[in-house]
């Protein structure tokens, strides 16, 4: 409840601060969560406020219904004299439908004893796509359309359904007597669950119709106090598909691609396990299976593959001889063994 208040006074002082900016829509809007917020605030004199400022400037930018005529789409006018909004006689009907209705069942206009989940998601589908603002312009549209979201989020779940078939509320009894009678004020209320605001109808579609991703693109939204919000625009919805089969992609090419394993080795170790000797003696190791057959004896790459393998054992033998014989001049070894091979093997050419 600290945290409610808490937050209450910050919606308090954002319609404070709108009401000196002439802002008159943002101003209500946040005196009204305040209020669901800590029923016990007195905001009337910030009504009376913002209702004086409407007076004093009637052309102020809230949106006016308007009725051009009585016959044909409606058009809504802006009292800016912006560009008009036309909606049809259905989508009024609609809206005034839904709005009209407080049972969940009823609003989706199913039966609560026969339907399923199945039923659910398509009534969603079907209204959601009727009553979305950005589709529907009639008046009212917009709380139409979370009144649907909110009775999908609840009946599409298991658990709420049962709560709701049960108290007729998707939050315990004592939540719903504590939000009614808080502060000796009336709420809100919606067939008797707390409208608290907080159902993001818009997530709500977009996880239903695009998977949580939005139609073109994916928004991070970091909220940094009540005035600033960044938003992050991430990768478009083909993108972030091929971000996630990367790592397949990659796999696949590994396999396809040569090996980078050297052809052989000085040492005897898995799987280099077949051991040969050059003209001028030098034993090296190979893989055993396909070698000769990519490396037959007397053939040209074999041939100038153990001229690689007496050039690297030249060169091994040339940097160790080195080291040996610093080693040698401070007193740090008597023997020089890479010295004495080196010896024989330039001998031997």
């Amino acid at each position: 409840m600290d945290g409610n208040k808490d937050e209450a006074k910050k919606c308090l002082k954002i319609a404070e601060d709108s009401i000196q900016s002439g802002n008159r829509e943002r101003a209500l809007k946040f005196l009204n969560k305040a209020r669901r917020l800590d029923p016990s605030l007195e905001i009337d004199h910030l009504l009376s406020q913002t209702d004086a400022s409407q007076s004093e400037n009637p052309s102020s930018n809230v949106p006016t219904p308007d009725f051009s005529s009585e016959n044909g789409p409606r058009r809504r006018i802006s009292a800016s004299g912006g560009s008009s909004v036309a909606y049809s006689e259905e989508q009024v009907t609609i809206v005034k439908e839904i709005k009209r209705k407080k049972d969940y069942y009823e609003i989706l206009g199913l039966e609560k004893s026969s339907c399923s989940v199945e039923d659910v998601r398509k009534a969603y589908r079907k209204l959601s796509l009727k009553v979305h603002p950005d589709k529907n312009k009639a008046p009212g549209a917009e709380d139409a359309f979370k009144m649907v979201s909110k009775a999908f989020q609840c009946l599409s779940d298991e658990e709420s359904r049962s709560r709701y078939d049960l108290v007729g509320s998707e939050e315990p009894v004592y939540e719903r007597r504590a939000h009614r009678h808080a502060g000796g004020a009336r709420m809100n209320t919606f067939n008797g669950f707390y409208d608290d605001g907080n159902v993001d109808a818009e997530e709500i579609f977009r996880n239903f119709f695009f998977g949580g991703m939005r139609p073109a693109t994916t928004t991070t939204h970091f909220s940094f106090g009540p005035r600033v919000d960044v938003r992050y625009q991430g990768p478009t919805g083909w993108l972030r598909t091929l971000i996630q089969l990367l790592p397949v992609i990659l796999i696949l090419l590994l396999n396809f691609l040569p090996s980078s394993d050297p052809v052989y080795s000085f040492s005897k170790s898995y799987p280099y396990d077949h051991r040969l000797t050059t003209q001028r003696g030098v034993n090296y190791y190979v893989k055993t299976g396909k070698f000769e057959q990519e490396y037959p004896i007397n053939s040209p790459k074999h041939v100038a593959l153990e001229e690689k393998v007496e050039n690297d054992y030249h060169s091994i033998l040339s940097h160790n001889c080195r080291l040996e014989l610093q080693q040698l001049h401070w007193g740090y070894r008597r023997e020089t063994p890479n010295c004495d091979s080196l010896k024989q093997f330039q001998a031997a050419a």
